[in-house]
């Protein structure tokens, strides 16, 4: 027989689900108030709950519900017309079930006096407050009700769970019947460290499968080898008969004996093989199937954390004065529990800002062309291996000159850095450390904390998140994170004779690259890279493993490039040899060796080696500002008289800062814009000897520059140099005719193309 303690933790679970499901019918009945299906629907939940209350001696639960339960009969009888002086009521009740239940739970005497709240919930019916004008009965709605009475006799023997003894879920797709013989699934509860377990023995069960692989092949080498003997044996036997005398028969046995174990030998391994390829054979396909059925077990629907939602959004809604709507799409989407459990928080907080700074005050609203209400959206869906979660909502969307102000504030950046950046950079300073828009603390805002919070959490579930926003129409947050972090995708290279495992999520593309054609900007490597130039760096040097005596790597023609992504950052790192793909289970490091730099896990490969596993934003962050200058570049050039001033307009960051390092290197002064208006902000009080221009830019493109330029004033005659992406002949002709200088294609784009082309104008 079960012990009080297990009763009480399934009591407590079953409440649970109540309490969310008439939170969230609540919701929906606000919105709805004349829905009498909705109101049976939250009346038999609450019935359910009271019952199990009465059954466990829990009065102070029992007597709350029942006065709900009393609310919602008096709607269900049109004496009554529900309102929001009822739902904060009931609200206010629920709340208190709550704390009542986590009183049960610690064991803890209950010292909540109920008697307050159920008169104020007794006022919902008292002819006081909440009372409307009485619905006109429509035709049958009195038979109805009758149905609906009868109904509920029925589920008053529903268990303390709301639902029949031995729980059944039928999917039935649309337009099909149900029939009474359909095959029901029934549903039990596991405690989740039992599943942990199950998979910490499947991954093992995994790895002993990669093990047997590995195995069959060297039964498969060893067969070779053995048949190779038997060869050599057999012509040793030849060639000695030849040579000996018949009086030599012992040697000759001897020989033939030895012919003989050898084929002995070979029959047996080759049988070994054919047994352990055999039996691999048939448990390759179980152990996958079993692997797949196992992470199935921790796989749960994003609904799961997303039930408190709707009475979470309507609350903070209610506190800031502000009308939002919630919709959702995707919710059947499955994840890892784990990796629900690590998102929570951070959508929580995402739709908090997003209520508190994203959505504006009804009358704003209404003032600037918008519905009175707001709208937050959540969706998700899968995408190959990965899931996206979107959460956007249709507010004021973020003011880019505020983060600036904010960040100069808080000293996270400098003026110079904020120049440097486009819009795009500057919107992902609110995920740095320390940001907060905010100028008050509350608990809405997330208690002063930024979105920081946000991007550690989905980080360190392996995922990533990308930011996007336009002023006056919104903003867009987009979660990609892993369906598990148990088992990872990752590719296997190799680094100074080391395997090393790279997230398969974090990687955009494996290239080979002719070294001869690395270009070297600033000191540094770098490669063009679909219309990007990307820093190039080794990774050896990143993780500060020893140099190789003879130095091979440096001297290989061609090298592999793994080009990686952490928000808008893209880097290669070099690597000796790309090993292959697979898939995984990670393993901790545990405590002590949490913390390791560029270091995120391990795992073990069919040999038993220990592979790790790198972290990419890691060897982002210590990767190029880190390294030592490349040498042997071209020597800076004698200063001229009169320093030549080039303004660089890019809109990609790295580009930018990599076009300046050139010109700067090599003696020139340089200023940047991050697109063709801040370009001419710019030619306003200064006069430029060159322009160096991107052609596809936001506000203003390189072309509609260079056409304002040329009729500007002490313009006319300024060289007007286009890098771009665009290799189509009219796009060329089109940079001639506007009046353009020269045109260079990033794709051909080297250190030495620009410098030329800049001392051939300038000198």
């Amino acid at each position: 027989m079960p012990e009080r303690k297990d009763l009480i933790d399934i009591f407590k679970a079953e409440t649970e689900e109540h309490l969310t499901r008439l939170d969230n019918g609540i919701v929906a009945l606000e919105k709805e108030p004349d829905n009498l299906e909705l109101v049976r629907g939250l009346n038999r939940e609450v019935h359910t709950l009271k019952g199990a209350a009465r059954v466990f001696g829990f009065s102070e639960i029992q007597d709350i519900a029942h006065r709900i339960e009393d609310i919602f009969e008096g709607i269900a009888d049109n004496r009554a017309v529900f309102s929001s002086f009822m739902a904060e009521r009931i609200f206010k009740g629920l709340d208190a079930i709550r704390t009542i239940l986590e009183m049960i739970v610690q064991e803890e005497e209950i010292d909540v006096d109920t008697s307050d709240l159920c008169r104020e919930l007794e006022t919902c019916l008292d002819g006081k407050q909440g009372i409307g004008r009485p619905r006109k009965r429509k035709r049958g709605q009195k038979r109805e009700k009758e149905a609906a009475e009868t109904k509920k006799g029925a589920e008053g023997k529903e268990s303390a769970g709301g639902r029949t003894q031995g729980e059944v879920r039928i999917p039935i797709r649309e337009g099909a019947a149900l029939h009474p013989s359909a095959q029901r699934e029934e549903y039990i509860r596991v405690p989740l460290s039992r599943a942990d377990k199950l998979l910490y023995l499947v991954g093992e069960v995994v790895i002993s499968k990669m093990k047997s692989s590995a195995k069959i092949a060297q039964a498969k080498r060893l067969s070779k080898l053995s048949k190779e003997a038997q060869k050599s044996i057999s012509s040793l036997s030849e060639a000695i008969k030849k040579e000996f005398s018949p009086r030599d028969g012992d040697v000759i046995r001897l020989l033939n004996q030895c012919d003989t174990q050898i084929k002995k030998l070979r029959e047996h391994t080759l049988k070994l093989y054919d047994d352990v390829s055999t039996e691999t054979l048939h448990l390759d396909p179980v152990i996958d199937e079993l692997q797949a059925r196992v992470k199935e077990i921790k796989m749960l629907p994003l609904s799961t954390i997303l039930e408190g939602f709707p009475r979470m959004v309507r609350d903070i809604a209610s506190q800031r004065g502000k009308e939002v709507q919630w919709v959702i799409s995707g919710e059947e989407t499955e994840l890892d529990k784990k990796v629900l459990e690590g998102i929570k928080t951070s959508l929580i907080h995402i739709l908090r800002n997003c209520i508190d700074h994203g959505i504006e005050e009804p009358e704003a609203r209404v003032a600037s062309g918008k519905p009175r209400h707001g709208t937050v959206k959540v969706s998700a869906f899968h995408e190959a291996d990965n899931v996206v979660i979107t959460i956007e909502d249709n507010g004021r969307g973020m003011d880019i000159d505020q983060i600036k102000q904010t960040a100069l504030k808080k000293q996270l950046v400098t003026n110079d850095d904020l120049e440097r950046r486009t819009d795009k950079e500057i919107l992902n300073i609110v995920f740095m450390n320390g940001y907060s828009t905010s100028p008050v603390v509350t608990d809405v805002s997330g208690r002063g904390m930024g979105l920081d919070i946000v991007s550690r959490d989905i980080t360190n579930l392996k995922g990533r998140v990308v930011l996007d926003t336009q002023k006056n129409s919104g903003t867009k947050f987009t979660l990609i994170l892993p369906l598990t972090i148990a088992v990872i995708h990752v590719l296997l290279i190799e680094v100074q004779s080391m395997i090393f495992a790279l997230p398969m999520l974090s990687i955009t593309e494996s290239v080979r690259v002719n070294m001869d054609k690395v270009s070297t900007i600033g000191g540094r490597m770098a490669i063009p890279w679909r219309d990007h130039i990307v820093p190039l760096v080794r990774l050896s040097e990143v993780l500060k493993l020893p140099a190789s005596t003879e130095e091979e790597g440096k001297a290989k023609k061609e090298m592999s490039a793994v080009i990686v992504a952490s928000r808008d950052s893209w880097v290669g790192f070099i690597v000796d040899d790309i090993v292959g793909e697979e898939e995984a289970f990670i393993k901790s490091l545990g405590m002590h060796l949490c913390r390791v730099k560029n270091v995120s896990g391990a795992v073990i490969m069919p040999t038993g080696e220990v592979v790790v596993v790198l972290d990419i934003t890691d060897l982002i962050a210590h990767s190029v500002l880190s390294l030592p200058r490349v040498t042997g570049e071209r020597p800076l050039p004698q200063r001229k008289r009169h320093e030549k001033r080039i303004l660089v307009v890019e809109d990609v960051f790295t580009t930018r800062e990599l076009e300046k390092s050139i010109l700067e290197t090599h003696g020139y002064l340089v200023d940047t814009a991050v697109d063709g208006l801040d370009a001419l902000e710019r030619t306003e009080g200064t006069q430029y000897d060159l322009i160096v221009s991107d052609i596809e830019m936001p506000r203003m493109d390189g072309f509609e520059l260079c056409r304002v330029l040329k009729k500007k004033e002490g313009y006319q005659e300024t060289p007007f140099v286009m890098v771009t992406a665009l290799q189509k002949d009219e796009d060329k002709r089109k940079g001639m005719e506007l009046g353009a200088a020269a045109y260079i294609v990033k794709s051909a784009f080297e250190q030495m193309n620009l410098l030329d082309t800049v001392e051939r104008l300038v000198g």
